[in-house]
């Protein structure tokens, strides 16, 4: 459409300058040429894709408390990817922290069809088996065991030596892992292969010491009992696999007890249940503990994510009523301190008067991850007001919701060249309202957004090149690190992973 408006646009600039030539004097023929060439450039800058970004506002957020500015991910580590080198390239791989280049202007999704839909998911799965089960170099007992070697969506690229802890373990991977595994479940016949690979990426981080007690390896896994949330996110794929794995169950329990146990003191002699949680944040954990005090902002919403889906789960497992109570405490906490007025959720807080007054999206996505997650497990007396806030989440963000089905990195304000459509957050709402949807905690009638926002993203996003204008990192540290061009990666892993978990939910919609 874009083509034929210029096209146009040249016919009509040189139809009138021949008129003007032949009705005008010499004296002016210089200034019609001039005139003639700027709209001749005009349509050319047209032609070539160079007009303006799409300016359309966000809908207006209605008043919100400070102003405060923040982001999400790993507090520890820096927010460009570190100057490791990547493993050597193979045919296959796709290059890893490659910047994304910057877009051109989405267009509106329009309606969808069933044709649309269909393609996107052939796509998709096309994407996902050539990233990991087909890939000859993202192959798990490989990369594990040699630390000179990264998943090809892995830009933070950890190794002993260069980082203390958070090797192969690290939450990204996890999160890889996990979109997986919930592929496997959804069609367990079929897809056993994708089993297989998962158990092949936990199995490679075990070992066993002398006495047969089953552990991470510290130079592999590189588990560590005080730094963080951002040890636990993997706990969580670890249980939902173990089921013939005694092994995975005795591990969880140990990690279990690193988090829940009042009298257990970690590596540094330090207890974290009591030192580490506050009855003031609803007993929620510190965002990150290893220097024994608390980030600027207590509790992220990815903190959120990385704990309460294992303890609650596990909980559940074993029964553990207490934990289960706590869980709900803390995302009640949640629900009632960093809901902003526009319905959108703060990156962080100390209180309801203390937040990291950034809404980005990607953050918001890890808590609504964990809402569903965590729902998977809770006692029936503590759902109708779980069904409640996750519809009041879900409400919030579909008000910003864009004309292309995704959500830009910061959801409240307009799409730019620095504030994207953005994959990572994007994926994860999807993930959420689809499986509210699939578990009767929200109407169906939320559905259609969240295939929206899928087969958005494969339209827009998703090429030969791999998935594109995943952000790589933030921090909720009270500034605006949410708008950097050259944080949009292709294939990282906090977006594939999150996009391959949006994918397994439209495999069970299916």
């Amino acid at each position: 459409m874009r083509r034929t408006a210029a096209e146009n646009m040249m016919k009509k600039v040189m139809k009138g300058n021949t008129m003007k030539k032949s009705i005008q004097v010499k004296k002016r023929e210089k200034g019609i040429l001039r005139y003639g060439l700027l709209n001749l450039l005009l349509a050319v800058s047209l032609l070539t894709g160079c007009g303006k970004q799409d300016d359309e506002p966000a809908p207006a957020p209605t008043a919100q408390p400070k102003v405060t500015q923040e982001p999400a991910s790993a507090p520890e580590a820096t927010s460009q990817p570190t100057a490791e080198p990547a493993p050597t390239p193979q045919p296959t791989a796709r290059p890893t922290a490659k910047p994304t280049a910057e877009p051109t202007p989405e267009p509106e999704l329009g309606e969808l069809s069933q044709e649309r839909i269909d393609a996107a998911m052939e796509k998709s799965r096309k994407y996902i088996e050539d990233l990991t089960v087909n890939s000859k170099v993202n192959v798990p007992a490989q990369v594990v065991a040699d630390d000179k070697q990264f998943f090809t969506w892995d830009n933070e690229k950890r190794r002993p030596g260069a980082k203390p802890y958070l090797f192969e373990w690290s939450y990204y991977n996890g999160v890889v892992m996990e979109g997986l595994f919930r592929i496997y479940e959804a069609d367990p016949e079929n897809n056993a292969v994708y089993l297989e690979y998962v158990r092949e990426y936990l199995d490679a981080m075990i070992e066993t010491d002398g006495s047969g007690h089953n552990t991470l390896s510290g130079t592999r896994a590189g588990y560590v009992d005080y730094h963080g949330a951002d040890c636990y996110k993997t706990a969580a794929l670890m249980l939902y696999a173990s089921e013939g794995r005694d092994a995975y169950m005795e591990i969880c329990g140990d990690l279990y007890r690193d988090l829940t146990d009042t009298t257990y003191a970690n590596t540094n002699g330090h207890v974290v249940a009591a030192e580490y949680t506050e009855d003031a944040l609803g007993h929620n954990y510190w965002h990150s503990w290893s220097s024994n005090k608390p980030p600027q902002f207590k509790v992220w919403l990815d903190g959120i994510y990385m704990l309460q889906p294992f303890i609650a789960n596990y909980a559940a497992k074993t029964g553990d009523t207490a934990q289960l109570a706590l869980v709900q405490e803390r995302l009640d906490w949640v629900a009632q301190n960093l809901l902003a007025p526009n319905g959108l959720y703060y990156h962080a807080a100390n209180s309801a008067d203390n937040v990291c007054n950034f809404h980005w999206t990607r953050a918001i996505g890890w808590y609504g991850m964990a809402m569903v997650d965590a729902m998977d497990a809770m006692p029936e007396e503590y759902m109708e007001e779980r069904k409640a806030a996750l519809k009041t989440f879900v409400d919030g963000m579909l008000q910003y919701q864009d004309k292309s089905g995704l959500w830009a990195n910061i959801a409240d304000k307009k799409v730019t060249a620095t504030n994207r459509l953005e994959v990572s957050g994007t994926s994860m709402i999807a993930y959420t309202i689809l499986k509210g949807v699939r578990n009767g905690w929200l109407d169906e009638s939320y559905k259609d957004a969240a295939v929206r926002a899928f087969v958005g993203m494969a339209e827009f996003k998703l090429d030969e090149q791999g998935l594109h204008d995943i952000y790589f990192k933030a921090s909720a540290n009270g500034t605006n690190n949410y708008e950097k061009v050259s944080d949009y990666l292709t294939d990282e892993g906090k977006g594939s992973g999150p996009f391959i978990l949006a994918y397994s939910e439209m495999l069970r919609q299916r």
